[in-house]
């Protein structure tokens, strides 16, 4: 019988065929290399191929095999390759290996040298061939190559070198003793086991190991008082730990005593052992065994065993668990808690739970929800119903919570009626509880709802539901036309209570509708919808807001609208688009104060597209702000001719400086020799420095100073100096200043700190 045959290719030997004749690849082969020409061996594979399992094709490959292990001068490369493939045709010949091959095998195993090949011929050959050869090199060889000889017949499970080995564990080497025990557990078997067995005590780790490793081979009934007495002697934790591992795997129907025997003691390398068996252990009677015994261990382990249970489902565990939500453990508690939620339950756990997601304790409470929707079993959905219908205020509105956490949506109809309860609490609940789970047709209910309402809280809470309503809408487009109707149909009153909602739905209807009331008649409405746009998240108010400044006839609107735009552009650094360059384009003839158009230049001059050039070069003879459109126009050209290259003295992620990203940065220690170069390509103007360092905060430059130049090789003085600011690292330069290149250097040592920049933002 063969043993495998990886790695080698079991192809070499599927087909039958001809032995190709002798030729200049054979005297080639002895002279083989990894590299280089691979010919001979290629020709020596396709005999191989060929001969498929013809007993005489396979001998007269043997023999060209042996003449190449036989060459002294032969390369390694050569005799591995030939080593290997021999023990290929031992393997698949069905006639026994020649004498003068076994000799030349038994020679090469006990030598230094070619012990490793020799064993690469003989692992894929049969047992009764290749183990007289490995026992007897056994008993000649010390050192790595005895090693390698043990390594072999442990992989190779041979029982005939149980002996040597047994004799080897009391080896004075200790490398050698220890890999005789490993292989004797790895051969296995009543003759392996009882040499480790007669090992001395106190037996050396390597020993116990090969043991266990031994035992779980063994039938059940052999194997438990083994494993009993590895676990219970006094030696290697780890090795007690195993064999408590095994023993509880093995014993199926002794394992909940010897469970609670271990929970029940103060060995807590043990108890873990015990606790992670928990989970899938499939002993008959091993809940009620825990059970049984669950008050009268400690909270850790009460804990461990609540958690256990509460993950295997356990059912019968449902009336403990709830007991223990009420132990004076505030971990037992926990457990018991999270226990709850995937145990099947019932009405009464349904309301346990309720009562403490209603209770003091935050954590508690946030668990007990998270438990309540996941809770399953009889009862437990009509006793949320129930719940959420009658009883205590604060009871009701946990369970009016759990019908939108748990999706029943057949209490729809309960939940509009509440709109006319007389607690205020209830029908804040309700109302937000309509926002997760309403159709998205349902948006009039919640406009109605949050209209009617009389109290702040419930007001608020149905306002938030409409906005969640109408952000479930897949439209987009379209989803918040119902809320822009209603504002702009409503009475002053209505329109200031719905109008929040404008922001948090977001997008360009949104922002085009806060810019029709921004416009409308009535002045307070028309300040909320403008206020309402100057706080936008994103760009979709910038458009709304160029429109109202162009269109308004009041001063003050126009100012406020002129002002969010330049406020959101400097608290958002966003990649310059041609949109934007539009909204300045859109200001810059409404707004009469040359300080502010001024400001509306600067921020133009982040941009580096040719309609942002125009607009800018057209302002150049103005009066007033030609200063301000000379120094753009400079910037913007600046821009047109391409990015910025960035250097750093850390070359390693230099290139996130100024990505544009800000998820990438830039990392370095500091040690008072950090810099970072900028070459905008053709000299500009330079008014500020931002470096940003979000989600790095305290990473800033312990002491900064900033060159200018046109001219690297000599940078001259620094422009500006000073200690980096948490987060955000501000720098102005001084008026006037100009060059073609920036250098930030970072001139002082902070001990175990770093510079990071997100972005480098450039005005």
């Amino acid at each position: 019988m063969s043993r495998s045959l990886s790695p080698f290719p079991f192809a070499l030997l599927v087909c039958a065929g001809l032995v190709l004749p002798l030729s200049a690849a054979d005297s080639a082969l002895p002279t083989l290399g990894f590299s280089g020409s691979q010919a001979a061996l290629e020709a020596l594979d396709g005999d191989l191929k060929a001969a498929g399992t013809d007993p005489a094709k396979l001998a007269a490959i043997e023999a060209r095999l042996l003449a190449v292990l036989r060459n002294k001068i032969a390369t390694f490369a050569a005799r591995q390759a030939a080593a290997q493939r021999l023990g290929l045709v031992l393997a698949f010949s069905p006639v026994k290996p020649t004498a003068a091959t076994l000799r030349l095998l038994g020679t090469m195993l006990a030598d230094e040298r070619d012990s490793d090949l020799a064993r690469s011929a003989l692992e894929p050959v049969a047992s009764d061939v290749a183990d007289p050869l490995l026992v007897t090199a056994l008993g000649k060889t010390s050192g790595r190559t005895r090693l390698g000889l043990i390594a072999t017949v442990a992989r190779l499970g041979s029982g005939a070198a149980v002996p040597v080995l047994a004799k080897l564990l009391a080896n004075s080497d200790a490398p050698t003793a220890a890999a005789a025990a490993e292989a004797l557990g790895a051969i296995g078997g009543s003759d392996a086991l009882a040499a480790l067995q007669a090992a001395p005590e106190p037996a050396p780790r390597a020993v116990t190991a090969a043991k266990l490793i031994a035992v779980t081979r063994l039938p059940a009934a052999a194997a438990v008082p083994l494993l009993q007495g590895i676990r219970t002697a006094a030696g290697d934790p780890v090795h007690r730990a195993a064999a408590l591992r095994a023993l509880l795997e093995i014993d199926a129907v002794n394992a909940p005593a010897t469970t609670v025997a271990v929970l029940g003691g103060d060995d807590w390398a043990m108890k873990q052992v015990a606790l992670e068996s928990l989970y899938a252990s499939r002993a008959p009677g091993l809940a009620a065994a825990l059970l049984g015994s669950l008050a009268s261990w400690d909270a850790p382990t009460q804990s461990g065993v609540l958690h256990a249970l509460g993950r295997r489902g356990e059912a019968t565990a449902a009336a403990a668990a709830v007991a223990a939500t009420a132990q004076a453990d505030a971990e037992v508690r926990g457990a018991a808690i999270t226990a709850l939620g995937t145990i099947p339950g019932s009405a009464e756990t349904a309301r346990v739970l309720a009562k403490i997601v209603t209770g003091s304790d935050a954590a508690e409470a946030k668990a007990a929800r998270v438990s309540l929707a996941r809770l399953n079993g009889p009862g437990v959905s009509a006793a949320v119903l129930s719940g959420a219908e009658q009883g205590e205020a604060a009871l009701r509105t946990a369970f009016i919570e759990q019908i939108a956490l748990r999706n029943q949506t057949e209490g729809l109809p309960l939940l509009l009626k509440l709109r006319a309860d007389p607690d205020a609490a209830v029908r804040a609940a309700a109302a937000s509880a309509l926002g997760d789970l309403a159709p998205i047709t349902d948006v009039k209910t919640l406009l109605d709802w949050t209209l009617a309402a009389t109290d702040a809280n419930e007001q608020s809470r149905a306002l938030r539901a409409l906005v969640t309503l109408t952000l479930r809408n897949p439209m987009i487009a379209t989803r918040g036309a119902p809320v822009y109707a209603a504002i702009e149909s409503a009475s002053a009153e209505a329109a200031l209570r719905l109008l929040p909602a404008l922001g948090r739905i977001g997008g360009e209807p949104s922002a085009a509708a806060a810019a029709r009331l921004a416009l409308g008649p009535d002045a307070k409405v028309a300040e909320a919808a403008l206020a309402a746009l100057t706080r936008w998240s994103d760009t979709t108010a910038l458009a709304a807001l160029a429109g109202v400044a162009a269109k308004t006839t009041l001063p003050a609107a126009r100012t406020a609208a002129v002002e969010g735009v330049i406020a959101y552009f400097e608290r958002t650094r966003a990649a310059w688009v041609g949109a934007d360059t539009a909204v300045v384009a859109r200001l810059l003839p409404v707004v009469a104060d040359p300080a502010v158009r001024g400001r509306l230049l600067k921020l133009l001059s982040r941009a580096g597209d040719a309609t942002a050039l125009a607009l800018a070069s057209g302002l150049k003879a103005d009066a007033a702000v030609g200063a301000a459109a000379r120094e753009a126009v400079e910037i913007i050209t600046a821009n047109l001719a391409g990015p910025a290259k960035v250097r750093a003295s850390s070359p390693s992620g230099a290139g996130n400086i100024m990505d544009g990203k800000t998820d990438t940065r830039w990392t370095v220690p500091q040690v008072g020799e950090e810099w970072v170069e900028i070459d905008f390509k053709v000299a500009r103007p330079l008014q500020r420095l931002t470096l940003d360092q979000s989600g790095r905060t305290g990473d800033f430059p312990e002491s900064y100073a900033v060159h200018v130049t046109n001219d690297l090789a000599n940078p001259g003085p620094a422009v500006a100096t000073g200690t980096g600011q948490t987060g955000k690292t501000v720098i102005a330069l001084p008026a006037g200043t100009r060059g073609r290149y920036v250098i930030i250097k970072n001139v002082a040592e902070r001990l175990d700190g770093w510079w990071a920049i997100i972005e480098l933002y450039v005005d």
